[in-house]
């Protein structure tokens, strides 16, 4: 019978190996205000620059093979809700399933976008490091330390490395090995 993996405990897990505590999960928060000021123009600097590379840009066609420019606003809202949950990460037992679900959602397409396949998974780790650094690039503009500013991106990579591990369960089936004796 296949182990039932403990999601909170993995996160915490890579937190740990990260370097994510309560320190940068504060320093994270305290950047609430200007990263929700640039919370659209950094969706849609990442979604124009998915359209700029036709094997991410396929994802958002219409049949016509134009842009579908509802389904774009639908994914640009989905990404700046999720960058503004991120502000509120916990290390719980719930944060991890509503990660892993959007990782699950992305590698298992609908029915009617079968045709397409599975988001690859390059493109999952692409966006996250497109994230960090245009945060790091907002937070290096918009704050008044760049002493600060360094440690606030910082602390986002880390997070954000631990959202990625989870993203990316939704598309790896790992089998956990059992410990072994020194």
């Amino acid at each position: 019978m296949p182990k039932i993996v403990d999601w909170a405990g993995r996160m915490r897990e890579v937190a740990d190996f990260v370097g994510l505590g309560q320190a940068e999960l504060d320093l994270v928060r305290a950047t609430a205000p200007v990263v929700l000021k640039h919370a659209d123009a950094l969706t849609a600097l990442v979604y124009e620059h998915f359209l700029e590379f036709p094997e991410a840009r396929r994802f958002f066609l219409s049949e016509d093979g134009e842009v579908d420019q509802v389904r774009l606003a639908r994914r640009k809202h989905s990404l700046a809700r999720w960058l503004r949950g991120s502000l509120d990460f916990k290390l719980d037992a719930d944060y991890p399933i509503r990660v892993l679900a959007t990782g699950i959602v992305h590698s298992h397409p609908p029915a009617h976008r079968a045709h397409l396949g599975s988001i690859p998974s390059r493109y999952m780790v692409g966006t996250i490091s497109f994230v960090q650094t245009a945060l790091a690039e907002v937070l290096r503009l918009e704050m008044d330390d760049p002493e600060q500013a360094m440690r606030a991106a910082s602390a986002w990579n880390k997070l954000l490395m631990v959202q990625l591990d989870i993203l990316l369960a939704g598309y790896v089936t790992e089998t956990p090995t059992e410990p072994r004796d020194p």
